[in-house]
This record gives structure tokens, C-alpha cells and sequence, in this order.
């Protein structure tokens, strides 16, 4: 199984592995798929009787946002009572996934973005700095997660 390769040759190594410009290719093209998969699911808030998180590529992803929250929080594995909030979880979800297709976007573009850190892969401020220093991102991440055009995005505004 994959998954168990991913925490072998990645979650072992800790944190900073996790951040999506230390990725090796595969690693970063499974997590691309699962990132997209769940930012358009959060967008397009739809019912579904599949389960979100039920393919592989989704529990690396879930792997690799508890790595950085744990790593944040000076997690210990012994300790029985210090849960992340399921609220707070899903936003570091909806970050590093965007940080992952930010990354994919950055290698395969002339963009250059501000890698994110440990500290910072949850940081909306610098996720939000991204977008309005590079506008044209929004109508790629627009194309990405929901297969909207930018052509066809104007269409729908008039």
C-alpha cells in the first residue's frame, strides 16, 4: 500500500518533510489529487454518500496536515488528551491544500511564491498575500478545483 511507503519515506522524517516544496514528485502529484479533491468538495459543500477521506491519496493528505499540526503544537505520542479542534483541523486542512497546489503551480509556472515553513504552512495572511500579489492565481485555482474557465467565470457574472 502507498500509504504505508508515505509514512515510511515521508510523515517518519517529521514536519518540515511534509511542507509541499520537500515533497519528491510522486508524494506531491498524490497529494495535488487529494488537495483538489477536498478544496472542491468544501466549495461546492455537496452531499455525498462516498466518503470524503476514504481513498488512500486523502489519508496521506490527513497524514500530512496531523505531521504539521502535531509538529505546531509540541505533540508527544503519550499524550491521551490534547486533541486539535476539529475546526481548527479542517482549516489546516483547507491551507495545506492549498499550499499544495500552490507548489505544483509554482513548479510547473514562472510564479515565485514565498515557501511556507512550519511555522507558516497555516497561515491564511501568507496564502492570502499569494493571491493579490500574483491575481491571476485565483482563476487557476478557479480551473484546478472546479473546472471553471476564466472566460467562462465572466460569462456567469453577466
Amino acid at each position: 500500500m502507498s500509504i504505508n511507503r508515505f509514512m515510511d519515506e515521508v510523515i517518519s522524517r517529521g514536519a518540515e518533510a511534509v511542507l509541499p516544496h520537500n515533497l519528491e514528485e510522486e508524494w506531491l502529484e498524490r497529494l495535488f489529487i487529494a488537495a483538489k479533491n477536498f478544496l472542491a468538495m468544501a466549495v461546492l459543500e455537496e452531499d455525498s454518500d462516498e466518503e470524503p477521506f476514504g481513498d488512500e491519496n486523502s489519508m496521506m493528505l490527513l497524514s500530512a496536515v496531523t505531521e504539521l499540526t502535531q509538529a505546531q503544537k509540541d505533540y508527544t505520542p503519550d499524550e491521551e488528551d490534547d486533541q486539535v479542534d476539529e475546526g481548527l483541523f479542517f482549516e489546516n486542512l483547507s491551507c495545506y491544500s492549498l499550499s499544495i497546489l500552490f507548489e505544483a503551480i509554482r513548479q510547473q509556472s514562472e510564479f515565485t511564491f514565498d515557501l511556507p515553513d512550519t511555522e507558516t504552512i497555516f497561515d491564511r495572511d501568507r496564502l492570502y498575500a499569494i493571491e493579490q500579489e500574483t491575481p491571476v492565481i485565483t482563476e487557476i485555482l478557479n480551473e484546478l478545483v472546479l473546472g471553471v474557465k476564466p472566460d467562462e467565470a465572466s460569462d456567469e457574472d453577466a
